[in-house]
C-alpha cells in the first residue's frame, strides 16, 4: 500500500515531466513504480532490524469471551506501555498516537502537522524502536 501511495503521489507530483511521444502512460508509471520498489528494497537492506508495530500491540484474535473483560495480566502490560509511551519525545508521541491509535495514514499525519512524509516515517520508526528497546528491558 505505501509504495502504490508513493507511486501515486509521484506520478502527481511530477505529471508535467510525463512525455506522450515517449511511451504510454501506464509505462511511464509502471517505471515510477518500478523505482520507488527498488528505492524501498535498498532501504529494507541498510536496515539491520525490521520493526513491526505488532511486535508491540499484538494483533488482537476473535475471542468469545467479553470484549469488555480484561485480564489483569493483560491491564498491567498495557499500563507499562503506557508509561514507557509517555516517556517519548513529544514529536514522536503525537505521531504514533495520530497513526497507531486515531488510525490516520501517515500522509494525513503528515499534512496535519505540515512536515514532510518521510519525517513521519523516521519519527514513527524511531518511536517504535524505543519502545521495543524498553520492552525489551523490562522483560
Amino acid at each position: 500500500m505505501e509504495m502504490v501511495q508513493d507511486t501515486m503521489s509521484n506520478v502527481w507530483q511530477k505529471s508535467h515531466l510525463f512525455n506522450a511521444e515517449k511511451g504510454s502512460p501506464s509505462t511511464w508509471i509502471f517505471t515510477i513504480a518500478r523505482n520507488i520498489r527498488f528505492d524501498m528494497l535498498r532501504k529494507q537492506r541498510n536496515r539491520k532490524e525490521d520493526l513491526c508495530s505488532d511486535d508491540l500491540w499484538p494483533i488482537l484474535c476473535e475471542q468469545t469471551a467479553d470484549v469488555n473483560e480484561v485480564s489483569l495480566d493483560h491491564q498491567v502490560s498495557m499500563d507499562e506501555i503506557e508509561t514507557m509511551f509517555q516517556s517519548l519525545p513529544e514529536k514522536q508521541k503525537l505521531v504514533i498516537e495520530a497513526i497507531y491509535i486515531d488510525g490516520k495514514s501517515q500522509q494525513e499525519v503528515a499534512d496535519e502537522l505540515s512536515i514532510p512524509l518521510g519525517t513521519v516515517k523516521s519519527r514513527a520508526r524511531l518511536g517504535l524502536q524505543r519502545l521495543k528497546e524498553m520492552v525489551k528491558d523490562d522483560d
